[in-house]
């Protein structure tokens, strides 16, 4: 299973080796950086924070509690550290020195490795901190006052090696301190009110938005981190929070801090129901190693059982989110550096808990923390303030919506018309009336249509254009390619016959400039026009309907700049998937025709949002998102037409997802089977060619994709056989 899941992370990042190796690159620049602050940070704290460090002390080891040792005693300072021998790792430390006379009184500041010690002032204890009845304590700060005298104090130290040999010692005038706060206890402090703060922030936005999961954890992670630092900073600061069982506590509550850090990493990927539970349940077992670690040789394996299970869960979140960073998934990129960082420094956070430095423990904790909270806090007010353009592009969708609905009305009626005469009128009358609901002040739009045939113009329609140079028009167009030209104040349609017969309907006196929404409406009405202008000017005036929506999803496909073939091997891939389902001859060539249909309303998406390469941003995928209703729109009007009302639902949830979160929100069964055929179909074809905004997949890698989004964005029940249908055409 362990293998399994690291094979799949290192898939997913080869897979999508070009967006992630970069990003992989920034999460290690990220965990360089904090790894780099620490000890610059600590060095200046450390000099600036203690007070006079005590050196030549004489010590000796001793297997014996209370006993001195027999041996010869050895010196500790700076030049001659403390010799640690294996035989007496476990045992006790003896550790003695003369202190000259004072006449005020002094605090004495030692702090072990959480080791119980016993003080003793010229053969009187003064300090005892369950020496006798604990093999390991909470605490590594402790307290002892010399009071003022005019005599040498002998100091005696004894001092029980839970773990490892620790003994810093500082002298500073003043009575003994029960709590002596520090600057990394006050910055956890500082960060507790910080995070209260953001914390009534994000109530606020929650209450106006309604987004509260969401919010909510941004401040409650940050809140907590401040209170776990503090809690982890006790051990260093007061010698109350001795009991062994409540520095396991402060290890459980400190590292929870990282738990819920991966979790505000989660909740912006989809499908983070998973991702929270699998994080908790790592935390469990987390908090479970530490509070079931009553002694010290069991410490060094809480630490590995709970750094190896969070490394885990941090790999875990990073890989769901490298799956989606080539997916162009909203906010994978900023998640998938995120949950790299973590799972880089959880690991070195291992390896000091492992050591028991407390400081860097807290540290490489605490920092990741804040770190993904800033993160997120970041996503989460891009996020918002989309939130709050995005009523206003929500009522420029529907007010788009609506007009291609008219458009495809449009569509519809010069369809119909029987004659060129009806035709130029129809059309120049049905393009004011678009114009005039699109925006009122087009009330006095002026417009001319006139004809060549053989070289002769002649005007048809004129509405208060006065003269009008229509040859320029034409020029303008086959230099351009394009029968459809736009400038501030006017556009063009040209439509040409194959007989050489040419129209020009020049619409002007718009006002306001032409906005992509704008541009993005006339060229879908152009496209309408051209076929119905080919089929007015038929001397039989009866082509069928479907060749003519079959023409209007091929020339969509080539001005989006897709392959034709796209919209041929939809229609193979979903035949053959018919048929392997037990479907009949009619009903399957029927799918399939219709499937190409799928589509064919991104005619009424803005070709610079369809043909962007690179990601797009929110609102352009909003509008993209928006082709599936639009072809529903265009193709509904002829449901009287059996295939074209297939093609009509095709279109329309052609881009659900079987776990509900599509365009629509139709989950499972209740998706369409035609439209659920069309999707794996699509996606499929869509993985193994190339676009504007990728490269090539390979057949391996596009199947392996849909295996992974079973149940998620496919039918399950159609991935076998659609591959037996891929393996059928291949042998073919």
């Amino acid at each position: 299973m362990i293998k399994k899941f690291f094979n799949r992370y290192s898939k997913n990042i080869k897979d999508n080796k070009g967006e992630n190796i970069p990003l992989l690159g920034v999460s290690i620049i990220i965990f360089v950086l904090t790894v780099a602050v620490y000890f610059v940070a600590d060095y200046v704290i450390t000099d600036f924070t203690r007070g006079d460090s005590v050196y030549n002390w004489n010590y000796g080891y001793t297997e014996r509690v209370d006993k001195i040792p027999d041996a010869e005693l050895r010196v500790y300072n700076t030049q001659n550290p403390f010799v640690t021998e294996k035989s007496v790792k476990r045992s006790n430390i003896y550790l003695v020195k003369t202190f000259e006379p004072s006449d005020e009184n002094r605090n004495l500041v030692i702090r072990t490795d959480h080791s119980p010690i016993m003080v003793k002032v010229n053969g009187k204890i003064v300090y005892d901190d369950q020496y006798k009845q604990t093999s390991y304590v909470a605490n590594s700060y402790n307290s002892v006052e010399l009071e003022g005298s005019s005599r040498e104090q002998v100091v005696e130290v004894f001092m029980k090696l839970p773990f490892s040999v620790r003994f810093e010692a500082s002298v500073e005038n003043g009575a003994a301190r029960a709590f002596a706060p520090n600057l990394r206890f006050f910055a956890g402090a500082f960060v507790f009110v910080l995070g209260i703060a953001a914390l009534l922030f994000y109530i606020f936005i929650a209450i106006r938005k309604k987004r509260l999961f969401r919010s909510l954890t941004i401040g409650v992670l940050v809140a907590y981190t401040g209170a776990a630092v503090m809690i982890g900073q006790l051990p260093e600061i007061t010698y109350y929070f001795n009991s062994p069982f409540l520095l396991n506590i402060g290890w459980a509550i400190l590292h929870t801090a990282f738990i819920l850090g991966l979790i505000c990493t989660s909740v912006w990927l989809r499908h983070r129901k998973n991702l929270v539970i699998a994080v908790g349940f790592a935390g469990v077992i987390s908090a479970a190693a530490y509070l079931a670690a009553l002694s010290p040789d069991y410490i060094g394996l809480s630490a590995f059982i709970s750094t190896a299970v969070t490394a885990a869960a941090a790999f875990y979140i990073s890989s769901n989110a490298a799956a989606y960073v080539l997916r162009r998934t909203q906010y994978a990129a900023p998640v998938f550096v995120i949950g790299v960082y973590q799972a880089l420094i959880i690991i070195v956070s291992g390896v000091f808990m492992f050591n028991r430095n407390a400081s860097m423990y807290t540290y490489t904790i605490s920092v990741p923390c804040l770190v993904a909270a800033g993160t997120m806090g970041w996503i989460f007010f891009c996020d918002y303030r989309y939130n709050e353009k995005n009523s206003e592009i929500n009522r420029d969708n529907m007010r788009y919506v609506d007009l291609v609905n008219t458009i495809s009305e449009f569509i519809h009626i010069v369809l119909l018309c029987g004659s060129e005469e009806t035709f130029y009128k129809t059309t120049a009358e049905g393009i004011c009336g678009i114009l005039l609901k699109y925006d009122p002040s087009f009330s006095d739009v002026k417009y001319g249509v006139a004809v060549r045939k053989d070289g002769v113009w002649q005007e048809v329609l004129n509405n208060g254009l006065g003269e009008c140079d229509y040859e320029i028009s034409v020029q303008a167009s086959a230099e351009s390619d394009k029968g459809c030209l736009f400038s501030d104040t006017f556009f063009d349609f040209v439509l040409r016959l194959n007989d050489g017969t040419v129209a020009v309907m020049h619409f002007e006196n718009l006002t306001n400039g032409l906005s992509m929404r704008f541009v993005s409406m006339i060229e879908t009405a152009y496209c309408g026009l051209e076929i119905a202008y080919e089929k007015a000017c038929d001397s039989d005036g009866c082509r069928d309907i479907n060749i003519i929506f079959s023409e209007l999803a091929l020339n969509s496909e080539i001005d989006n700049g897709y392959s034709p073939e796209h919209l041929e091997h939809i229609g193979k891939y979903s035949y053959a998937l018919c048929k392997k389902l037990g479907m009949s001859e009619e009903e399957a060539t029927k799918i399939s025709l219709a499937s190409k249909l799928h589509d064919v309303g991104k005619i009424a998406i803005p070709k610079s949002v369809l043909n962007k390469e690179g990601k797009l941003t929110e609102e352009e995928q909003t509008i993209v998102a928006g082709h599936a209703n639009f072809g529903y729109l265009i193709l509904s009007p002829y449901d009287d037409d059996p295939l074209l009302a297939v093609a009509a639902e095709i279109a329309r949830y052609h881009h659900e997802r079987y776990d509900g979160t599509g365009v629509n929100g139709l989950q499972g069964e209740k998706i369409p089977l035609i439209a659920r055929i069309t999707t794996i179909c699509d996606v499929y074809d869509a993985l193994v060619s190339e676009r504007s905004y990728k490269k090539a997949w390979s057949k391996e890698r596009a199947l392996a994709f849909i295996d992974d989004n079973s149940g998620v964005m496919f039918d399950p029940k159609l991935i076998a056989p659609f591959k037996e249908c891929l393996k059928e055409s291949e042998s073919d």
